[in-house]
């Protein structure tokens, strides 16, 4: 299950993560639809961003029978200042594409193109 959870240490301090994963979102043309500091609640500093391209979305709930991957809608980024550092645990979306059969795997190995992205500006 490890696998199915990509991991990637910043070489930024928090709040420059956070703004840095914001800043490539919007650069790639994507959407930033929701940011959660969960801090206060969980006691670690804890920021989950989401994020959404519509064009992606539309296409991959086209299909009533692709709807599916709702569940797993909007793309999250999870940035969590550990002891030894900060870092991005979000979904790998390739190894999860490669598990989807069809033209809703090949929607889904595009978005983890971009999620490659997203992660690799903070790396």
């Amino acid at each position: 299950m490890s696998q199915m959870v990509k991991v990637v240490k910043s070489k930024y301090t928090f709040e420059e993560t956070v703004e840095r994963l914001k800043e490539k979102t919007k650069e790639l043309g994507w959407n930033v639809i929701g940011e959660h500091d969960l801090a206060g609640k969980v006691d670690v500093k804890l920021t989950i961003i989401e994020v959404c391209n519509k064009d992606f979305a539309k296409k991959a709930l086209e299909k009533p029978e692709n709807r599916w991957i709702s569940a797993f809608m909007p793309c999250h980024f999870s940035v969590v200042e550990n002891p030894d550092g900060v870092y991005v645990y979000c979904m790998n979306m390739g190894l999860f594409a490669r598990m989807i059969p069809s033209e809703l795997g090949e929607i889904l190995s595009e978005v983890s193109k971009v999620d490659e992205e997203i992660v690799g500006s903070i790396a």
